[in-house]
């Protein structure tokens, strides 16, 4: 998935910052570790004691796709990850949005 925005910059500086220390992962503190130590249940914690919960990205990502009022049903679920289900038209083959096609989708709406 291609990342814009705030998203795109975050990603550089914790290469920037991996590249610096001379490190082969880009949070090596989380490299090996599962459960309560690792790196999305730390974030988890963080995020409720502001009362925010990590899904509330996704859930803002599909509101500003919504807004839009023109992104086909099927890309805006290909770039969150989620289906609608439903038909076996749903359910079979392959959506094939390119890369290109969702950057252009998260471009209009990068934050």
């Amino acid at each position: 998935m291609p990342l814009v925005g705030v998203s795109l910059f975050a990603a550089r500086r914790l290469v920037d910052l991996a590249q610096c220390e001379g490190s082969e992962w880009l949070v090596p503190q989380y490299a090996h570790y599962h459960g309560s130590n690792s790196c999305s249940a730390i974030m988890n914690k963080y995020l409720s004691d502001l009362e925010f919960r990590s899904h509330m990205f996704r859930h803002g990502l599909i509101d500003r796709m919504k807004a839009c009022n023109d992104i086909p049903t099927r890309l805006a679920e290909s770039i969150t990850g989620h289906s609608s289900g439903g038909s076996e038209f749903n359910n079979y083959g392959t959506v094939g949005y390119t890369l290109e096609q969702k950057l252009e989708v998260l471009n209009r709406i990068a934050v």
